[in-house]
């Protein structure tokens, strides 16, 4: 009798060790979907050279990504139903991470890529150093220049890392694009680090 408590006391245990273990996995899990990655201001010389890929009258949404980054899918989709939504309003321009010897499993970076019905034009980016000119330090940064140029949004446009979703900045950018002079506000970015090193952790 004594050794049957003990085998259903071990068994208790051993099954509320497990449920414990799950649900801290599950909530590391869940903080890191809605951790958001570091970010800084975008420099002079980054709006400079955004400024000079515009074309005359016309918007810019530039996203810099990391292309072995899980959450970048995410990231492209929600830039291409802002595209979409914009109604041709305005262009993009995904600046890409290339490392400085890419391994030959690195994903060839294409000239364009279809988002929202919008051909957006690739900027292969060397060590990622436009991008940290853009104050991208994560896969999904985006920069927003106005049809006359002005700097108008940095930061993020989905909602949790690797997951879809309409941020706020979506209906700011939108209001932007229509005329309004609001200020819109930054937004966290939500993916993994622009640098080389994160080809190694997230293999695809």
């Amino acid at each position: 009798m004594r050794r049957m408590r003990f085998c259903r006391t071990l068994a208790f245990a051993a099954a509320t060790v497990w449920v414990a273990g799950v649900a801290v996995g599950f909530a590391a899990l869940e903080r890191y979907a809605v951790e958001a990655g570091p970010a800084r201001g975008t420099e002079a010389r980054a709006v400079a050279f955004l400024r000079a890929q515009q074309q005359p009258g016309r918007a810019l949404l530039a996203m810099a990504v990391h292309p072995r980054c899980p959450c970048t899918d995410a990231s492209l989709a929600e830039l291409g139903d802002l595209l979409a939504r914009s109604r041709g309003a305005c262009d993009a321009l995904i600046v890409e991470y290339l490392p400085s010897s890419p391994p030959p499993d690195w994903p060839a970076p294409g000239d364009h890529r279809e988002l929202g019905g919008v051909r957006a034009r690739v900027q292969p980016d060397r060590n990622g150093d436009l991008a940290l000119a853009m104050g991208a330090l994560t896969s999904g940064h985006v920069v927003f220049l106005d049809a006359s140029g002005t700097l108008r949004f940095e930061g993020g446009i989905t909602l949790a890392r690797g997951h879809r979703g309409r941020a706020p900045a979506h209906e700011a950018i939108l209001d932007a694009l229509q005329g309004s002079a609001a200020a819109v506000p930054p937004a966290p970015v939500f993916g993994c680090a622009l640098q080389e090193k994160c080809a190694a952790i997230l293999p695809r």
